[in-house]
């Protein structure tokens, strides 16, 4: 396998792809990689894109013996077309090429806002891959996508438009002030102590009814 990955690597001119501008800078707000998961891994967000995978690789990773080498990637789907019959030999040659080539490098491969169809077509897709592959890769409807971010991601980690709360310079917060999750049992009560200046004001925004 390793072997097959280098002569690729060669074939297609990878480690050159790394200088190439695309010319496309608006890419770089649909696939980009933004902080980390639980355990460290660097997660990026992307829609099959080869370059950034590669950047992602010498700029995010860590192969020192007791460092992060993998990385979490998260694909949205929210807007993807239903396949048609030539789609699917893209999309398998795509996943192949990710399984032979960098399977090591993802920790985990998580869909989020995925719709019915691509469900039918993973399964036949699913045939084509490694049980190994398979184990790493996990499909979310769009009504359980931010809820499925978070058991990977924390939310401070997690862009606003997948509904975390990082945003782009943001003055306030940084990815470094952790969320503190706090389970309210029922006929119970919890203190939260939010620290605020004199004179500031404070939004509270709440998604219990009771409130």
């Amino acid at each position: 396998m390793l072997k097959s990955a280098v002569l690729w690597r060669k074939r297609f001119g990878i480690d050159e792809l790394l200088g190439v501008d695309l010319g496309l800078p608006e890419l770089e707000k649909v696939v980009f990689y933004r902080g980390t998961d639980r355990e460290g891994h660097p997660v990026y967000y992307n829609v099959w894109r080869i370059q950034l995978l590669e950047r992602s690789i010498w700029e995010q990773l860590d192969f020192s013996p007791s460092g992060i080498c993998s990385m979490v990637q998260i694909t949205d789907l929210k807007y993807s077309p239903p396949m048609l019959g030539k789609d699917h030999g893209v999309t398998h040659q795509a996943l192949a090429l990710l399984q032979d080539n960098y399977l090591e490098f993802v920790a985990k491969k998580v869909f989020i806002n995925v719709p019915w169809w691509y469900l039918a077509t993973n399964k036949v897709m699913s045939l084509f891959l490694t049980q190994r592959t398979k184990s790493k890769i996990i499909f979310y409807s769009p009504d359980r996508s931010a809820e499925t971010l978070f058991r990977y991601v924390a939310p401070e980690q997690v862009p606003v438009r997948f509904g975390g709360l990082y945003k782009e310079d943001d003055t306030e917060f940084s990815a470094s002030n952790a969320v503190t999750e706090l389970t309210v049992k029922p006929s119970s009560k919890e203190t939260v102590e939010v620290p605020a200046t004199e004179g500031s004001t404070v939004v509270w925004p709440c998604g219990s009814s009771a409130c």
